[in-house]
């Protein structure tokens, strides 16, 4: 499994401008490729159904081909979800801390 380097994903509680909102997980985020130090800001409204540890640790991102070969044997935090079209998101927990992987598709 091939693992590329695609963002960092930090909490906050401050208000951005945020460049999305992902209505089931009650989510902000900014679009990390708009940073110049590739940072995702993220911040999760007081009823989100997310987990404590999405909602309060800095998580490291990195796209991968395929999500299900990725997530095999891996401890999952949040199970796999679309935020965007042609984007699918799953984390997973390695050593106490969030990784997300992402598998984008061209459209």
């Amino acid at each position: 499994m091939n693992y590329k380097f695609s963002h960092i994903g930090i909490p906050t509680t401050e208000e951005k401008n945020w460049d999305g909102f992902y209505e089931p997980g009650k989510i902000h985020f900014t679009d990390f490729s708009k940073d110049e130090f590739g940072i995702e800001w993220v911040k999760c409204d007081a009823d989100s159904p997310m987990p404590a540890m999405f909602q309060n640790v800095a998580h490291v991102a990195y796209l991968v081909d395929n999500i299900e070969d990725a997530l095999k044997g891996k401890e999952i935090l949040v199970d796999t979800f679309s935020p965007g079209e042609g984007v699918r998101v799953a984390f997973i927990v390695h050593n106490g801390s969030p990784i997300e992987f992402m598998e984008i598709t061209e459209l």
